[in-house]
This record gives structure tokens, C-alpha cells and sequence, in this order.
């Protein structure tokens, strides 16, 4: 863990996880009272308690995988909200390491875009900045020659658990949906686990860093990857830009995807890049840009609900010059 301020940050993350034992308290309480009523049919009740039963097995499972690194819960305070990689992101971790068997389509697509602009040339020491639930940086590292790799994000709901899974730890989450169109479709046991076995801790490395602000030496890496990035985080990409050039070797590339959908809470309109954009701060930044493809895909589809996003993802290359 690598933050000026990380007392504070585990303190915040302490309390994020009471909140969620909190909330899951309080929603099977409901849902217990709403089963109770009179004139509820049982296929209706039988519905209701087992989405209380998975909340339950849910909220358990984060206080499980997360909780003895933090130091356990805190009661939550006015301010303090659910963690993104607990509630938004969590379809992250299934579609890295349990749909599918940890081999869906989602992930092929997303390895086969980066080979493809990078001309399947090895990527050496590899940055991944925002890794997330890390099955991007796992497959790089993997199957594209990557000598060393050092994922970053500041979520530990999300790294401390893709850490587990990447070690070889014998992982298990519930999906749980509210809005279930079947009875059999309300909640999943999912076992999570890294398809081609685990990663030794001096070939892959964890950093709850801030992604933004990466505490490494400058020329440190021959590859920074950027995926679903670069528009999520509160920085103007023209700064950005200069510490993922600094962070390169000379020759080192610079690998960004995503689907530049910018954060409203976070930045200016003026600071929604778009491609062409991209390329000419880049261009300013000491970059030479190389290939690029744009498609518009399906993403985080769950094989529980059958639900998803469509986004249009840019995939592209630029090398330091």
C-alpha cells in the first residue's frame, strides 16, 4: 500500500465495509417484513427470502475476503458511502474470474483488441494503472511476454480480492439480482479462480496506489495499460499524459482502452477528450501514435441476469518517442 494518507484510507475503507454489513442488514429486515405480510403468495415469499439469504451470503463474502486486510469494520459515519467495486463494479469479478469459467468472450475480446494494435510484440515490464478486478493485466502478463507486472488501483474491494484469486486462494462470491425474471435466476454461488493457475509475487505484483499519482521511478516500465481509466479518474488527461510518458523507458508504449464515457462528477466537458483529441495531446505529450481500432461492444453481460452495457471501446497504441 502506497498512499501519503493511508491511515485515512483504511479508515474510510473500515467504515465502508460496516456500511455494507449495515445496508445488507437492513434490506433482509425488509425483505423479511415484506415475506410476512399477509396475502403474499408463497412463490412470492420463497423469492423474497432466498434474495435475503444471498444478501446475506454476500455481505459475508466481502467481510471474508476483505475484512481481516483492513482490519475489520468500522461503524459508518455521515459522509462516508458504498464502495464502487462492492456495488458498481462488482460484475467486474465474476466476468474476470467466474463466468464462463473464468473464459468469457469478454476477456478474449478485450486481449486479442491489445495484441492486435501492439502487433503482438512483447510488453516486458508491465504497468496497469486502474487494473480493477485485474484479469486484463493477468492475461497481459500471461500470454504477451510480460517479464514483471505491477498492477495498481485504489478499490481494495476489488484488488484485494483479484489478489486472492491471482495467488491461487480458492475465491467464492454471490451474485445476487433483485430484479430477477425467474425464480431460479435471484442468486449464484460463483467459484473464482484464474485460469492459467497462479501468479508468484515476484513476477506479479499489487499496489493499492492511487492510479493517478503511481509511486514508482521514472523509466520504470517498458508498457503502461490504462483500461477503463483514463475516464474515470479526476484528472485532466494533459496531466496524465505527462506521468505515463515519465513513467516509460525510452521506446517504452503507452496501451490505453476504454470507451472515453467521462465521469460528469469529476471533469469538465471541456475535458472529455475525444479520440482525435487524444492523439494530438498525445502527439504534444512526446508520444508517436500507432495503431488504433474502435467497436462498439457488449460489456460485464451476467450469465445470472442476462443484463449488460453496450459501449463504444477504443483500443490504441502510442510509443514514446
Amino acid at each position: 500500500m502506497l498512499l501519503t494518507d493511508a491511515s485515512e484510507h483504511i479508515e474510510r475503507w473500515r467504515k465502508q465495509l460496516g456500511l455494507i454489513l449495515r445496508r445488507a442488514s437492513q434490506t433482509i429486515e425488509a425483505l423479511s417484513e415484506e415475506a410476512a405480510q399477509p396475502g403474499v403468495r408463497e412463490s412470492t415469499r420463497a423469492r423474497l427470502r432466498e434474495l435475503a439469504r444471498a444478501i446475506a451470503e454476500q455481505a459475508d463474502d466481502f467481510k471474508v475476503a476483505v475484512g481481516p486486510s483492513l482490519g475489520g469494520s468500522l461503524p459508518p459515519e455521515e459522509g462516508v458511502g458504498l464502495p464502487r467495486g462492492a456495488t458498481n463494479n462488482i460484475g467486474y469479478l465474476f466476468r474476470d474470474w467466474a463466468w464462463s469459467g473464468g473464459n468469457d468472450d469478454e476477456n478474449r475480446r478485450a486481449l486479442a483488441a491489445i495484441r492486435r494494435v501492439s502487433h503482438g510484440q512483447t510488453l516486458g515490464r508491465v504497468l496497469v494503472l486502474g487494473a480493477g478486478a485485474c484479469r486484463l493485466a493477468y492475461d497481459l502478463h500471461v500470454h504477451c511476454g510480460g517479464t514483471e507486472t505491477a498492477v495498481v488501483d485504489i478499490d481494495p474491494y476489488l484488488l484485494l480480492i483479484a489478489a486472492a484469486v491471482i495467488r491461487g486462494v480458492d475465491v467464492h462470491l454471490t451474485e445476487t439480482n433483485a430484479n430477477a425474471t425467474t425464480l431460479v435466476s435471484v442468486s449464484r454461488r460463483w467459484r473464482l479462480a484464474a485460469p492459467a493457475g497462479p501468479l508468484a509475487p515476484q513476477h506479479f505484483r499489487f499496489f493499492l496506489a492511487d492510479g493517478t499519482a503511481p509511486p514508482f521511478d521514472v523509466g520504470s516500465f517498458d508498457t503502461v495499460v490504462t483500461p477503463w481509466f483514463v475516464d474515470q479518474v479526476p484528472l485532466d488527461l494533459r496531466e496524465l499524459l505527462g506521468r505515463i510518458h515519465a513513467l516509460l523507458a525510452p521506446g517504452g508504449r503507452w496501451i490505453n482502452r476504454g470507451p472515453l464515457l467521462y465521469r460528469p462528477d469529476l471533469l469538465s466537458i471541456g475535458q472529455w477528450y475525444a479520440q482525435e483529441e487524444i492523439f494530438e495531446l498525445a502527439a504534444s505529450a512526446g508520444f508517436r501514435m500507432g495503431a488504433w481500432e474502435s467497436a462498439s461492444e457488449s460489456n460485464v453481460v451476467s450469465q445470472l441476469t442476462g443484463r449488460g452495457l453496450v459501449e463504444n471501446v477504443v483500443t490504441f497504441e502510442a510509443r514514446r518517442s
